[in-house]
């Protein structure tokens, strides 16, 4: 709380993001990421009609990225926020351990999901100061 205001964010994650920014300006860097969003999986546990996902991505619907492969594009990417987001990352098998092992490496973590199956996959998560679970309404 700042002089009696609530924080819109906590400070934990906005001290991150700002730093972060603030090591970059003086390394002269011009552009940089500040969120990676990182889609696990396509498949969804919704059939929503105007979702062009069903379409656009039926080759691809059952196929996952490897956790390694994920922890590899987090380290590469080196933005201090990650939105784990696809089409509903809660079914992707290792989805606890992802939010893990992002929250080890000391990144905010924004969980996009439709909240279908939250309650059932809720003990996958431990409360922590750069976890957010983003709930949306489809």
């Amino acid at each position: 709380m700042l002089a009696g205001l609530p924080m819109r964010f906590p400070m934990k994650q906005t001290m991150t993001v700002f730093k972060y920014m603030r090591r970059q300006k003086k390394l002269g860097t011009k552009r940089f990421p500040l969120v990676l969003m990182l889609e696990p999986l396509h498949a969804c546990n919704l059939t929503c009609t105007g979702c062009g996902r069903i379409r656009e991505y039926k080759d691809y619907i059952s196929k996952m990225v490897p956790l390694s492969d994920c922890m590899k594009a987090i380290n590469d990417c080196q933005a201090p926020v990650i939105s784990i987001c696809g089409g509903e990352p809660l079914l992707y098998p290792q989805i606890g351990e992802l939010v893990d092992l992002t929250i080890k490496r000391g990144r905010v973590v924004y969980l996009c999901t439709n909240g279908q199956v939250l309650e059932k996959k809720l003990h996958l998560f431990k409360p922590d100061k750069m976890f957010n679970i983003n709930v949306h309404l489809d």
